[in-house]
């Protein structure tokens, strides 16, 4: 499958478009995408693994709990998808984010006015 055939499966899956709108806005960990797009975890952690090898997401950080559990927590790494059909051709151009600076994220993420955190019954 070419490149531009699979990134149109992957923008074309409910699940995958709903793992890439919460990342887009906010770190989320894969039970917090479960939880928040209602999804079974099984289908999140899958989803991830496919956005993630195409790179269309990031893991950007993990917490170890005190139980010793690691929380992964994703980020989605689009900026902007153009899609185009000219003369029987199929392009995808991405623009992805050149931001991999944890402490500029959290300055953007810190000076949104209506900056979210992902959590747990929060909608």
């Amino acid at each position: 499958m070419k490149k531009e055939e699979l990134f149109i499966e992957l923008l074309g899956n409910k699940y995958c478009r709903g793992i890439l709108s919460l990342t887009s806005t906010m770190e989320c960990s894969a039970f917090q995408l479960c939880h928040e797009l209602g999804i079974p975890l099984a289908t999140v952690y899958r989803k991830l693994k496919l956005l993630e090898d195409t790179g269309l997401v990031k893991h950007v950080k993990t917490i170890i709990h005190l139980s010793g559990n690691e929380e992964k927590y994703y980020r989605c790494a689009i900026h902007e998808v153009k899609v185009s059909f000219r003369k029987g051709m199929l392009s995808v151009n991405l623009s992805m984010e050149e931001c991999n600076d944890q402490i500029v994220r959290l300055w953007k993420r810190m000076s949104q006015p209506d900056a979210r955190v992902c959590s747990p019954g929060l909608k």
